[in-house]
């Protein structure tokens, strides 16, 4: 499933705790906080959105396969 930057940012607003599968199967788990594309270049050179599940697991949008609600 593709997932766009306000998508992320629903799932980071809803304050509910996710898990996030990734395209080559790793599972993350958590709270997640989202990144914009202007802000993730600006940090890291990388012009794409991303997701922070868990300390320091950042996810590029492109990386993401499907997100669903642990709850």
């Amino acid at each position: 499933m593709r997932y766009t930057e306000k998508k992320l940012f629903d799932f980071m607003d809803s304050e509910r705790e996710v898990c996030v599968t990734c395209t080559d199967g790793q599972i993350f788990s958590g709270r997640c906080w989202a990144y914009c594309a202007v802000e993730n270049e600006e940090e890291g050179g990388v012009f794409e959105p991303s997701l922070d599940v868990g300390p320091g697991t950042v996810l590029y949008i492109s990386r993401i396969e499907k997100i669903e609600f642990i709850d």
